[in-house]
């Protein structure tokens, strides 16, 4: 083999090796920017799933001191607390403290909602309406305890 041959194979290796080289950097910086990107996309969702938590203890809270306040019916307020504390931790939803909401929720799954609330006649709404004054009647007090319990209760772990 003549010293020409050898020179060409090794020049030819040596741009086979940069050239892997090359490739080999060029897949370590993809990867490096796909474990960046998929860093990024969990900052965000962590970030959007703390606020969506946060919007949760807002709105119970919100609801605790309008059922204290008396500004929002009784069933009502269970029914949108049991769905929110669900959302929050279903644990906690059935705890003691709060189980009466999902009495209520479970008593008044009947009740039409939203649009079909909206276009119940006169006398149908009537029926209804009498269910929940018995429902609020029979609960006001555990309902209310309950929302007490809500504006106390550490929602800290949660955020």
């Amino acid at each position: 083999m003549s010293e020409t041959t050898l020179y060409i194979l090794i020049a030819v290796n040596l741009f086979i090796v940069l050239a892997l080289v090359y490739y080999i950097l060029r897949l370590v910086q993809q990867q490096k920017q796909k474990r960046m990107d998929a860093e990024n996309k969990l900052k965000k969702i962590a970030a959007e799933v703390r606020d969506h938590r946060l919007h949760i203890i807002e709105s119970l809270q919100v609801i605790g001191r309008a059922i204290l306040s008396d500004e929002i019916p009784l069933t009502e307020a269970s029914i949108r607390c049991k769905v929110l504390l669900d959302n929050l931790d279903p644990q906690l939803a059935q705890s003691e403290a709060y189980i009466v909401f999902n009495e209520v929720f479970e008593q008044s799954k009947h009740i039409p909602r939203k649009e079909a609330w909206k276009k119940l006649k006169g006398p149908e709404k009537l029926e209804y309406i009498a269910h929940m004054d018995v429902l609020e009647s029979d609960y006001s007090d555990q309902v209310i305890r309950a929302a007490k319990c809500l504006l106390s209760q550490d929602f800290n772990r949660y955020h």
